[in-house]
């Protein structure tokens, strides 16, 4: 309980510190974020399509990056000096904000003087030191975002696909729970690294042996600090936003068009909250990284009038930036609030609703089709005699207990095949049944023609050959992670409509495909925007879950593939069919943590 007490005491004077220059650090932390996100962001996104034009690599993701070094090693080149550059940026970032609110506390802030300051100890940075830098935030990625988040750093993420795949199997779930704890522990232990080198110039050997020597015994009390200061705000957050919620409720009964006028200033003010919030949280998160032990004291404040006088304009000067985003903001919330956005296209991932049959087989398909949906999306391989089955996984096994892959073995040997999933049983089917089934009941279907280095070279031919005329007569869409199908359907038969998939979100992709089908856990709105601008439509997979369907609905793409169909259903009824504003307010605040937006993240 003394514990605690002593986590109270230090929210409680940091507050007051906080509140005796509320407008120089709210001044700072917006003026950084609007910085990184209205001018560094696009730069770098330019740089990146600049370069990716110039060397002809038509798209950046892990499935091809032997490709890229080996092929384009001047592009590759220039993709990693973009990289470090990045990573310089980030140190800046982190070595401005860091002494820039050192300097508010102690009313000696000169933004010209941390400015400088922060490039002097950016020049100053041995090779050695950047090595560090990347493999600290590589590393301790998953921590260090608690302390500090930046826009820079919104794609350094595990896909979720990837993390679903690792735990569904306990070995590799309980390998993957054991770098995060080793991950977890390795960021306490660093907690004071950077501070000590940017605050007291210590190099990088002796700022990681003075960390480790400091967080001996304050491990426990800082992540315990942490947790309190999480608790606290995220309480102050739930009320506040509640509180708003509950005033649309009673506003939503007033007539027309007063009730959107009260949503879209309740909207402005659930951003601005947020954006006060978050600033106080990441405040109070940087303080825990500067030891007592090396910047000790606590801050001495000045009252001369040349200090007020300065505060006072920093203050008003605040106020016209909170006005100005919350004035942009407006047309926002207008959109947010009255567009009539048209729903997104419901497919079913490989033509099961919430594990209603075996996947990609006929009598999954039947259930499924009993829910109308869009699209059914499903999966091709190739055959040992140059026929397609349809199939996900590049060995039998897993479904069939046969340990064998699709081009080992005939259709005809295949399809005799029962796969078992779900409590359900039903034979492996052929594509040319699958396919003569949809188009009877008038199902369009979203094709995954998967390939392995053991297909025809011909593999592209001989599917258009059999299927482009049904294709395009009922409508059917492809779509493959293999670029080379993508770029062949499109040379040959360009009036089928094909979306390449992407299994993560590194830039935006200069390629000819209809449309993208985008890995749901990177996928952003800067992404949307791209995609709206290139007149291409964006699909995202695969979303399971209430907030992932929160969020991608929120991003207005253009179709959802999922597992569980009448879920989806539900969400997009609550979403788009006459919604109440306080319902919109509702899912606008569930999707602000994931939210790219200046005014609705902690991203300092």
């Amino acid at each position: 309980m003394q514990q605690i007490r002593s986590d109270l005491q230090f929210i409680d004077h940091y507050i007051n510190v906080f509140k005796r220059s509320w407008g120089s650090y709210l001044f700072f932390f917006l003026g950084i974020n609007l910085f990184i996100e209205a001018i560094v962001i696009p730069i770098f996104t330019f740089l990146t399509s600049w370069i990716l034009k110039l060397s002809h690599i038509p798209y950046v993701s892990y499935t091809n990056i032997l490709e890229i070094i080996t092929h384009h090693p001047v592009g590759s080149l220039a993709l990693i000096l973009e990289l470090v550059l990045i990573v310089g940026v980030i140190f800046f970032q982190f070595t401005f904000l860091l002494t820039g609110i050192t300097n508010i506390s102690r009313d000696n802030f000169s933004l010209k003087e941390v400015w400088f300051t922060s490039w002097e100890r950016l020049i100053q940075l041995r090779p050695t030191s950047i090595l560090f830098f990347i493999g600290y935030f590589t590393l301790i990625m998953p921590f260090a975002n608690l302390i500090f988040k930046t826009p820079l750093l919104n794609k350094a993420k595990i896909p979720a696909f990837i993390v679903d795949f690792l735990l569904a199997k306990w070995q590799f779930a309980l390998l993957l729970a054991v770098a995060y704890l080793v991950v977890f522990y390795l960021g306490l232990r660093l907690l004071y690294t950077l501070p000590l080198m940017i605050i007291q110039n210590y190099h990088t050997r002796e700022a990681v042996s003075k960390s480790f020597k400091l967080t001996r015994h304050q491990n426990l009390a800082n992540l315990r600090r942490m947790a309190v200061i999480s608790i606290y705000f995220g309480a102050i957050t739930a009320v506040g936003y509640l509180l708003v919620l509950l005033l649309q409720v009673g506003f939503d009964k007033l007539p027309k068009p007063f009730d959107l006028i009260m949503a879209i200033i309740m909207l402005a003010i659930i951003q601005i909250f947020s954006t006060f919030i978050a600033t106080i949280v990441s405040f109070l998160l940087l303080q825990i990284t500067l030891p007592t032990e090396v910047f000790k004291g606590h801050p001495t404040f000045y009252h001369s009038n040349r200090i007020n006088q300065r505060k006072k304009k920093i203050r008003i000067t605040t106020v016209i930036l909170v006005g100005f985003i919350a004035l942009l903001s407006l047309t926002n919330d207008y959109f947010y609030l009255h567009s009539n956005n048209i729903p997104p296209l419901r497919i079913s991932h490989r033509g099961v609703d919430d594990g209603n049959g075996v996947q990609n087989t006929i009598p999954a398909m039947a259930a499924t089709i009993k829910e109308h949906p869009d699209f059914i999306e499903m999966d091709i391989h190739e055959t040992k005699d140059h026929q397609f089955v349809v199939m996900h996984d590049e060995n039998l096994k897993n479904l069939t207990g046969v340990n064998k892959a699709p081009y080992q073995l005939t259709l005809s040997q295949i399809t005799k095949l029962v796969a078992h999933e779900n409590g359900h049983a039903a034979h492996v089917v052929s594509f040319d049944d699958y396919l003569a089934y949809a188009n009877k009941h008038h199902q369009k279907l979203l094709i995954e023609v998967k390939t392995t280095p053991h297909d025809s070279k011909d593999v592209v031919d001989i599917f258009l050959k059999k299927y482009k005329k049904d294709i395009l007569k009922h409508h059917h869409e492809v779509h493959s992670l293999d670029y080379n199908v993508v770029k062949q359907i499109k040379a040959k038969a360009p009036k089928i409509f094909v979306s390449y998939i992407l299994p993560y979100n590194f830039t935006y992709p200069q390629t000819s495909a209809n449309a993208y089908s985008m890995e749901q856990s990177t996928l952003n709105d800067s992404f949307i925007v791209d995609s709206l601008f290139n007149q291409q439509k964006v699909y995202a997979w695969t979303v399971n879950t209430d907030s992932e369907m929160d969020r991608i609905l929120w991003l207005n793409t253009d179709g959802i593939i999922t597992d569980n169909l009448s879920a989806l259903d539900s969400k997009i009824n609550d979403f788009y069919h006459d919604p109440s504003y306080a319902d919109m307010l509702f899912n606008y605040i569930t999707v602000i943590p994931y939210s790219n937006s200046i005014t609705s993240e902690a991203s300092v």
